[in-house]
């Protein structure tokens, strides 16, 4: 299983020391009850300050994720684990007689292994543990990875764009299209959410992944009633635009859904009044954007939109510097419940605007 790369090689190409957060869903969980089992193992002997690299590509080990053990016995060596496409590097750490390193894995994934001998010569073993052959481990798409390790770091939008990749890649890339739809529900894009995860359903999905798609689907389909039937299509249409940055157009489709002759509730004018002030946001008219913000709520019965109003209302007031507004809608925002991702990323608003204000 483990494949020499040039054999063996006294020069390294050294690279700076990043330990990436690998953060994953309950959905990507590597095996059931975390227990492992060995896959292939093989040991090398190295003389002082030696060499040794390997590639592991998917073919060899195709499961979600794996885990890397190096064990010197009393002897110590440097380990490095890099990612060969975009040259990520995984893992690093010196003079340690035993190394564990959790590998993200899906389709098209390779790393490259190399061990280097301390100051004596000695034997280490090499094993590379997966979850328990009889139990279902299907890989996630190598963008779907990406997208979890994004989001468990806190970048939300780099997710987001990672699962749009592993759709244009492959439209049938069912696990990509759950996760997008849950990164658009948070956001308040309910139309395409439901869009998305009624695709997902049609897919292949892993259990856990069709749970949360049915999941999001119903939730979705409660979040989305009161609209009515004849305006959904306008919101779909802005709520597109929005996502493609184009502020100007998503404005003129609001303003004519608001100023028709539709006879709108408040539900449906609170939401189009959201949209709106996001299209505003995106075009830098903030007081405008604020004006709509505040109409939304006017216009809203339900805590949950308000926590998503509040929410947007915060970055607005923080990208005004208006740090006491900002502080002040983040808080009713926590207060009314947004769902999660958007509760972490408002609570670290709020520590450095504190931090801000102390200043």
């Amino acid at each position: 299983m483990i494949r020499p790369y040039q054999g063996v090689s006294r020069k390294i190409r050294t690279a700076v020391p990043v330990l990436i957060a690998i953060v994953l869903s309950a959905a990507a969980a590597w095996a059931q009850n975390g227990v492992w089992e060995k896959w292939s193992s093989e040991s090398f002997t190295l003389t002082p300050r030696e060499s040794f690299q390997f590639h592991v590509g998917f073919e060899e080990i195709q499961v979600r994720n794996w885990k890397l053990m190096v064990d010197g016995g009393d002897m110590n060596c440097d380990l490095s684990v890099l990612r060969v496409k975009g040259e990520v590097l995984l893992y690093y750490e010196t003079d340690r007689m035993r190394h564990e390193v959790i590998v993200p894995w899906g389709k098209g994934e390779e790393v490259m292994v190399v061990i280097t001998a301390r100051n004596e010569k000695g034997s280490f073993a090499v094993d590379l543990m997966g979850p328990p052959r009889d139990q279902v481990h299907a890989a996630y798409s190598y963008h779907v990875n990406r997208a979890l390790e994004a989001y468990g770091s806190g970048q939300r939008l780099k997710a987001e764009a990672e699962c749009e990749t592993a759709i244009s890649e492959d439209d049938g890339d069912a696990v990509a299209k759950v996760l997008l739809a849950g990164f658009f529900r948070n956001r308040g894009y309910y139309s395409r959410a439901q869009s998305l995860a009624e695709e997902a359903l049609k897919g292949d999905l892993p259990p856990d992944m069709r749970e949360l798609a049915e999941d999001l689907k119903s939730e979705l389909a409660a979040l989305r009633a009161p609209l009515p039937e004849e305006i959904v299509q306008g919101v779909v249409r802005v709520e597109k635009l929005l996502a493609a940055g184009k502020g100007e157009s998503a404005l003129t489709v609001c303003d004519d859904l608001l100023g028709g002759d539709h006879g709108l509730d408040s539900p449906s004018k609170s939401r189009l009044q959201m949209l709106r002030g996001q299209a505003l946001d995106q075009l830098d008219r903030n007081f405008e954007s604020i004006d709509a913000f505040t109409q939304a709520l006017q216009h809203t019965r339900s805590h949950d939109r308000e926590a998503i109003i509040y929410f947007h209302m915060g970055r607005l007031y923080r990208k005004m510097e208006n740090h006491q507004q900002a502080q002040g809608a983040y808080t009713m925002a926590l207060k009314y419940g947004l769902p999660s991702g958007l509760d972490v990323q408002a609570r670290e608003e709020l520590q450095k605007i504190e931090k801000r204000l102390a200043q």
